[in-house]
């Protein structure tokens, strides 16, 4: 399949995923909080997903604070950016050891975070919201599903800026 995503892929949890993802993300920037983006195997996701958030493509929607980190050494790149009430996503398989190290670590430095994938599953307590694709092909980052699912994010995100009641005392839920 090269398609985007099919109600099919949306059941089994990911539609809920994506909307309990995007109210936690609203919440965060809602209270100051900034997007930090990493995808150490396909940096192009990393850049294209921090553009989305702060290039506000539709009339009236808020530009977000969202930066990619990308590079060597992101652990300490990450240590050194991400501050108490902030969001790290991650787009990058199971088997990432610097993106599983960044979600550990996340909760210690008073972090949301997000892991984008597909394949085989990291467990569900490895970020605070795992948004995965349940397709083996190694080939899926590529195409376009991982892009949908984080414009589905964004969108889902603005749209909870849309109703002021579900952000009010709210302040940096994860």
């Amino acid at each position: 399949m090269t398609g985007g995503i099919t109600p099919d892929m949306l059941d089994g949890g990911l539609a809920e995923d994506l909307a309990a993802a995007s109210l936690a993300m609203a919440r965060r920037f809602a209270a100051g909080g900034t997007l930090w983006c990493v995808a150490p195997s396909w940096e192009p996701h990393a850049h294209h997903m921090a553009v989305e958030f702060v290039h506000p493509v539709i009339v009236g929607k808020r530009a977000l604070p969202a930066f990619a980190l990308t590079g060597p050494d992101l652990v300490p790149r990450a240590r050194v950016a991400v501050r108490n009430g902030d969001i790290l996503i991650a787009v990058a398989g199971h088997g990432d050891a610097d993106v599983a190290e960044l979600m550990r670590r996340a909760p210690a430095w008073g972090a949301a975070s997000a892991w984008i994938g597909s394949g085989r599953r990291p467990t569900a307590e490895a970020a605070d919201h795992v948004l995965w694709i349940d397709d083996p092909d190694p080939m899926t980052p590529a195409t376009g599903r991982f892009v949908l699912l984080y414009h589905l994010l964004w969108e889902l995100t603005h749209v909870c800026f849309e109703h002021p009641g579900l952000l009010a005392g709210q302040g940096g839920g994860s």
